[in-house]
């Protein structure tokens, strides 16, 4: 499937929309929350020239369905590798896809050859309060005002400047816009119906052993640099780059930096392994 335009799956009551571009070692990227897989657009080009890149919206994302009942977004993963053929694979994960990454990986770490988290996200910390009622604010807007009026005070919203690229990296803000515009992306679905791995993941990063690559920002937020360092932390086989002059999404504000560090990364994965 070289060059596929995507196509979905069915798991137990959802469709789960994936795409598939390149040959080689497969490589799955596992967005975060507001985006879907077209936010590593740039990144499809680029590693697709020698791995097979797997990219998929996660359920309550993009072309994905919406979720109707509890399910965990980590045997979601399981059952589009399993259904692919596909072991041994690079888990390469933004935000809260990076806690999918680990949680999938605490589970079923015969899958897993090694992991990138772009300023991961982890289950078992709690987000601060200002995080959270920002969140409620959202809802609230959406369900009061509507879903256009909704996203465009979250656009111009002061807090959410680490996240949004400013305006004068025009391509990174329109793609991350776009993503945020996409209906499906926004809050349309109750947050609480994924149901993480249990122990959380905060409490068992010892038990990961593959090598792991954190990507962080110099302007993300305060709380995504200490979770991402407590995460580096607590894997012993982890390796820690900060990116410059960009928020929450380095792959998308820098990918030609990010791109490059991964591969090196990748490189040197194979000669160790």
């Amino acid at each position: 499937m070289n060059g596929s335009n995507g196509q979905c799956i069915k798991i137990s009551d959802s469709n789960l929309f994936y795409s598939i571009t390149g040959e080689g070692e497969p490589l799955v990227f596992i967005h975060g929350n507001f985006n879907d897989s077209r936010i590593w657009t740039n990144q499809i080009e680029t590693f697709s020239k020698q791995y097979k890149v797997i990219c998929y919206d996660m359920r309550g994302y993009g072309k994905s369905d919406t979720p109707v009942s509890a399910f965990s977004q980590f045997e979601d993963l399981k059952v589009l590798l399993d259904s692919l053929g596909n072991r041994k694979v690079t888990l390469i994960g933004s935000s809260s896809g990076g806690s999918v990454a680990l949680d999938f990986t605490l589970k079923y770490p015969e899958y897993v050859k090694a992991l990138v988290l772009a300023a991961p996200s982890i289950n078992g910390c709690s987000y601060p309060i200002k995080l959270m009622i920002e969140g409620i604010k959202s809802v609230s807007a959406l369900k009061s005002k509507g879903f256009e009026a909704a996203v465009d005070k979250f656009i111009n919203n002061p807090f959410w400047t680490y996240f949004i690229p400013s305006r004068n990296k025009e391509k990174a803000r329109e793609l991350v816009v776009q993503n945020i515009k996409t209906r499906k992306n926004f809050y349309s679905w109750n947050f609480k119906l994924a149901v993480p791995l249990k122990p959380y993941a905060s409490k068992r990063l010892n038990e990961i052993k593959v090598p792991v690559l954190i990507v962080l920002s110099d302007k993300d937020a305060p709380f995504n640099m200490k979770v991402a360092a407590y995460i580096n932390e607590g894997i012993i086989n982890s390796k820690k780059v900060i990116i410059s002059d960009c928020g929450h999404l380095p792959f998308v504000e820098k990918p030609e930096e990010f791109n490059k560090i991964v591969l090196d990364f990748l490189e040197k994965c194979e000669i160790l392994l």
